[in-house]
């Protein structure tokens, strides 16, 4: 049984759907893969603050940080993909990568640890940022746990 991969350079489906990957956000490609080569993130305005949705398939609970430092929230995850060498066995085609990611994001001046609430589930980060006065004064660095 031979393998080929799918793009070839006669598989016109397959050219022009690579011409067009990543159309539009050239500098989250990575070399491989795009498992993690961009963290994508839906922000939205609540009654009390802001909350974020970060996907992050594939990501254990364990292999994601969040850190509030001078008024910047950063979620940085990574994942690991475990290789397995067989002596007969070898790799045709591996799609599947390990890899880092952080973003970085802007809060209101004095927001605390206690403004932030994180939550993960279904491979969905999900940050809770409480709307924060001002006149508050805010520690230097602080992480924050995910429930």
């Amino acid at each position: 049984m031979n393998l080929v991969p799918r793009n070839q350079i006669f598989d016109f489906d397959s050219l022009f759907n690579d011409v067009f990957h990543g159309f539009g956000r050239p500098a989250l490609r990575s070399g491989n893969s795009d498992s993690l080569a961009g963290m994508r993130v839906d922000v939205h305005e609540t009654d009390s603050g802001y909350e974020i949705h970060a996907d992050l398939p594939g990501v254990k609970k364990d292999d994601i940080e969040i850190v509030l430092q001078n008024d910047v929230l950063t979620v940085s995850a990574s994942k690991k993909t475990q290789s397995e060498e067989k002596e007969k066995d070898k790799v045709i085609w591996r799609e599947r990568s390990s890899g880092s990611i952080s973003r970085s994001f802007s809060v209101s001046p004095g927001t605390t640890q206690d403004d932030i609430k994180a939550n993960f589930a279904d491979g969905v980060l999900t940050l809770s940022v409480l709307g924060v006065n001002a006149e508050k004064a805010a520690p230097k660095s602080n992480r924050i746990p995910i429930e």
